[in-house]
């Protein structure tokens, strides 16, 4: 499972990175979305086994791979053996609508490239976010941010907690907002 979740990070990661923008022109700079970024950094190590390696920042005003993601962030952490490695993986949409979107296409995707059992709404002391099998987690804060984090080994939930105190998790609400829309509505009886 960690080796689809690192693949899934790394693909998005390749597709957004400095030299894939370079190739593509290098777009411009989207100023709202640097902003946003400078203020997440977590380059601290977590445990023995788990060093800070690399945070990795490009924003663009036009996006035309995935219409309103306008910054994307990756931090590593890796350990001493080649297969430890923790990505987190920051998308930042300026438009709400844009992140809902694409937010509801991420839940589709994981669910279906991971069994669904393994891809499921969870808790982290109290707060709502998807359990992306032993291996990862995602949630939005309904505004401008989508996080994946994962690797192997399981993000630890210190580095998890830190993340949610730097970006938090509103996928209670928008399930709760999603559940109703989508209940059929009950005609009054006349």
């Amino acid at each position: 499972m960690h080796k689809k979740l690192l693949t899934i990070l790394g693909t998005l990661a390749v597709l957004f990175s400095s030299d894939a923008s370079a190739q593509l022109g290098k777009p411009a700079r989207h100023l709202q979305a640097e902003k946003a970024m400078e203020k997440i950094v977590l380059k601290k190590d977590f445990g023995e086994n788990l060093k800070f390696h690399s945070r990795e920042v490009v924003t663009m005003v036009q996006n035309d791979r995935v219409p309103g993601l306008n910054g994307l962030m990756f931090m590593r952490w890796k350990g001493d053996d080649p297969e430890t490695e923790v990505m987190a993986s920051v998308q930042w949409f300026e438009k709400k609508e844009d992140l809902l979107k694409f937010y509801a296409s991420n839940i589709k995707f994981y669910a279906s490239k991971t069994k669904k059992k393994d891809y499921k709404l969870g808790e982290l002391d109290g707060t709502s976010l998807w359990v992306i099998g032993e291996d990862g987690y995602l949630w939005t804060d309904g505004q401008h941010f989508l996080v994946t984090l994962g690797g192997s080994p399981q993000p630890p939930k210190d580095m998890v907690k830190d993340w949610l105190s730097l970006i938090g998790s509103k996928v209670a609400e928008i399930e709760k907002e999603a559940k109703k829309k989508q209940a059929p509505s009950e005609k009054p009886k006349e």
